[in-house]
């Protein structure tokens, strides 16, 4: 599947969040990074075409008080006709939104009091203007207080976000993580890792066939309970 990432930040390169999304994206074969900063003028024919050329869409932007930087409004407003013509039916929407505030204060009785479904709901419009798919908010909440063990785990589902069918299953992550192991494998000629990582290759492929053992049985035995009535 072909991404399109729309990046709305004013300043794409003085934002740590960002430069760490562009590093997460860059090792992703078929996602496009698109900075709308440093563009003096948008070509909506130019822009069309990319929208269309692209199966998934991301709006990636930083919350400006409760909503999209005005770069992104303006490439809305340039870019988008209002016009019936003009069709993004199929494709996929999806919202990277990063903040400073901790995520649980988006609700009712929290610190900003609304959820971010809520203050969002701009875009949801627009999905449906446009008879797109809206894909679940993908939230990145104070970044900068993150450890390394945090910012390896946003990583890898910020790829995941990018690549993977929506909603996402269990079972589409650990064949998704088997994939870019083996493609690692591949790449590396350091003889050492290349063994540790097919132990962990290994490992995953084991406790696929372990779950699909443990998910046939669950399903016998509530067929036979269905057959004794149960």
């Amino acid at each position: 599947m072909q991404t399109l990432i729309i990046v709305g930040h004013p300043q794409p390169k003085d934002s740590e969040t960002q430069e760490f999304l562009k590093t997460a994206a860059g090792f992703l074969k078929q996602v496009t990074w698109h900075e709308l900063a440093g563009i003096q003028q948008f070509d909506p024919i130019a822009e069309r075409k990319l929208l269309l050329q692209n199966q998934r869409i991301i709006l990636q932007f930083p919350l400006y008080w409760y909503y999209a930087p005005a770069i992104l409004k303006k490439w809305l407003d340039d870019v988008l006709p209002e016009s019936s013509q003009f069709k993004l039916a199929q494709k996929q929407l999806g919202l990277v939104v990063s903040f400073s505030h901790a995520l649980n204060e988006f609700k009712l009785g929290g610190r900003v009091g609304y959820s971010l479904s809520e203050l969002l709901t701009p875009f949801a419009a627009l999905a449906k203007h446009f008879e797109m798919q809206l894909l679940p908010i993908f939230p990145i909440e104070r970044f900068a207080y993150l450890n390394q063990r945090q910012r390896q785990k946003l990583l890898l589902n910020y790829q995941q976000f990018l690549e993977l069918p929506q909603p996402q299953t269990f079972a589409d992550q650990e064949k998704w993580f088997l994939n870019k192991l083996s493609a690692l494998i591949k790449q590396t000629n350091n003889a050492e890792l290349q063994q540790k990582l097919k132990l962990i290759a290994e490992q995953i492929t084991d406790n696929q066939d372990q779950l699909a053992e443990l998910t046939k049985l669950v399903h016998d035995f509530r067929e036979d309970d269905s057959l004794n009535g149960k």
